[in-house]
Order: structure tokens, then sequence, then C-alpha cells
């Protein structure tokens, strides 16, 4: 078969991007070919996947994306597809990889009313009800149980056009067997002192990921003496976020360092994960510390946050968050022997169901009529 693959843009150190890459090379492994389209690749183009830029414009994010949607029929039509495959919601979808949350529950549930009339807001609904509503026909591949309900809620979406994935973990996240002597070197070439605490932050969209609690939380940990760091690892604006560690004071402990290629390697030499998000529909690097041996920070409005608790792998913080909750939460895994996490993340590495996404998404792309 040949899929065509959608997305609005390409960078490469997003989450639903490499889970698209993921994707594309497990269709190929079964001998389909796959042609990526979307509005703009940031970084180099894979060789051995056709990448088709289809030109958009517009003033707002939420321009360029409708653009893209309305341009994109024109843009395979000459193309002999089989299936058409979106990572982002648009109408006139096969299929569509919900690797973000419902955004109708967002703007009616975080949001004030007049929000919702917006035209940002009225044109993500609008794409969104392409996929999910009742009359519609998209296939879903869903990463997050809990989403599907949210979905059948406000669209009244079908669980027949739904199918629930696996998470999709890099195997290379997992403690390696040198992982003693990686963390020691790695630690060392930063300047990092034994006893100096490391806060790990991971992911783009500082705002949802919740990046003002975790500099809160880091200030608290300061303010009671501990030596103790944070590290910023993704790609957003961070204007704010800096301004808002110079007015907590904290400036000087706190390092963003954008993307980044290694980031197996701040887990592994880190003391902790904090992600406590404001929404996120999944939230895969929760997993990817766990195999990593480094425990978690989190809150339950994280898709994966269930299994932090079930593998006793550090603290959930239930909405609504209350920082002094957030704050003590960190204090208390900070606090614990880090051989104890790292004993449980290599148990639950070893044993979980967390690896074949991209494999169960091949396979469904293929046989699912």
């Amino acid at each position: 078969m040949h899929f065509g693959f959608a997305l609005f843009k390409y960078f490469p150190f997003g989450g639903l991007q490499r889970d698209m890459l993921a994707i594309a090379r497990a269709c190929m492994a079964r001998g389909h070919r796959v042609t990526v389209f979307c509005g703009g690749w940031e970084g180099e183009k894979p060789a051995d996947i056709d990448v088709v830029t289809v030109p958009v414009s517009g003033v707002s994010n939420h321009a360029r994306d409708a653009a893209f949607a309305q341009a994109l029929p024109g843009a395979i039509k000459s193309r002999t597809l089989d299936k058409v495959v979106g990572f982002n919601k648009m109408p006139g979808l096969d299929f569509y990889y919900a690797a973000d949350s419902c955004f109708a529950a967002k703007i009616h549930e975080e949001r004030g009313f007049l929000y919702r009339f917006l035209p940002r807001a009225r044109s993500y609904q609008r794409m969104e009800a392409g996929v999910f509503a009742a009359t519609a026909t998209t296939r879903v591949l869903l990463i997050s149980e809990p989403e599907m309900a949210v979905f059948k809620q406000y669209y009244g979406t079908p669980e027949t056009r739904m199918r629930l994935l696996p998470p999709g973990i890099r195997r290379d996240r997992v403690m390696p067997s040198d992982y003693a002597e990686r963390r020691a070197a790695f630690r060392a070439a930063q300047g990092w002192g034994d006893a100096e605490r490391i806060i790990l932050f991971v992911g783009s969209g500082f705002r949802t990921k919740g990046l003002d609690r975790a500099l809160r939380a880091l200030a608290s940990q300061l303010q009671a003496g501990q030596t103790t760091r944070m590290l910023i690892l993704g790609k957003d604006k961070a204007e704010k976020f800096e301004a808002l560690a110079r007015n907590l004071g904290i400036a000087s402990q706190v390092t963003f360092l954008g993307g980044v290629n290694n980031v197996s390697e701040y887990l592994w030499a880190a003391d902790v994960l904090l992600h406590p998000a404001y929404r996120e529909n999944t939230g895969t690097v929760l997993l990817e510390a766990m195999v990593a041996g480094l425990p978690v920070v989190t809150t339950n409005a994280c898709g994966y946050a269930a299994y932090v608790t079930r593998e006793r792998m550090g603290e959930v913080v239930p909405n609504p968050v209350v920082q002094a909750d957030l704050d003590e939460a960190l204090r208390r895994v900070l606090s614990e022997n880090g051989d104890t996490w790292r004993a449980r993340g290599l148990t639950f590495a070893h044993n979980a169901d967390i690896y074949d996404m991209p494999a169960r998404a091949a396979e469904l792309l293929e046989n699912w009529q």
C-alpha cells in the first residue's frame, strides 16, 4: 500500500513527530510506501521517506493549519495513495493518530465562555469535528484510554471507529548495563557535584506541561537549603519562564537547553523528572523516565500517570493542583534513596508491554477495513 501521512509541521524534537516517523518506518518494514505531507519541515529530511511540503500562508498558527487542511486534498490528488493518515485533526482523513487530547473538552472545561467563539477555537473545533463527529468516517488510533470516553462525550464518536494502541517507548531509554559509570561520567562532565540534585523537565509546550509550577517547586527546594538545579529540555518560547525564574530568584539554578538528541543521558544522570502538566493526553516522557530508573513527580492530568502510581515510581498530585502539595511531593521523592527508584524502574522496563506502538499502528493501518 501507499500511505500518505499528513501533519501541520515537523520539527525534530516533538513527540508527535517522532511517533509519526516510527510508524512510517514500521509501515515500510511491512513492505509499504509512505509519503509525508506537511506545511513545514525543520531539520534534516529522512533519506528513506518522500516528504512533500505543502505551501501554506497565514498570520496565525490556526490560520496556517486551516490552510494546510484545505490544501491537502489538492496536494495528494496527483498521487496514487491508498489511505491518508493524519497526525493532526483535519477533515477527509482515513485514519487519525490521536496524540492530542480533546480540544472541545479543553475549551468547555478550562476556558471562559467567550473563548469558544474566537477564530482560533472555532477553527480547531471545526477540524476536530471533521474527525470525531458521529457522522464522520475517520478511524481513530488512540494512545490514551481516558480520552476515548471524552471524545464519545463531546462528539458521540462510535466506539467501533476507535482502537487503543499500547505505548511506544524507545528501548534506548532503558538503563544500560554500564548505567552507573555513564551516569557518573555525564554528571562529572557537566560539573555537577555528587550531592547536587538535578531536576529534569522535558517537553515542548512549556505552558501546557506546567513549567510555571515546576519553577515554583524548584524555588521551594532552594528555600529549604537544598543544592538543586533544574534542566529544561524542549523547544518553546522561553522568555516568559525565564522572567518567572528571575522573579523567583532562581535564574542561576535554571538552564534552558532547547531540544537535545541525547535525552537518555539526561534521564540517567538526573534525580527526578518533574512534569506537573495542566493537560496531557499521555505523557510519554513519564514512561521514558521510569524505564531509565528516574522517579517522576507529575499530575493526574497525564494519561500515563497511572503507571507512576501502580509501579510506585514517584508521586502523582491530583487536580486541581495545590502548589504546596507539588512542592512537598518533590521533596519526598528527592529524599528517597536513588537505588530504590532504579530497582523498580529496571523491573518495570523488563516486564511492561510499552514498546510496540509503531508495529501495532502499522498493523491496524494495513488491515483495519
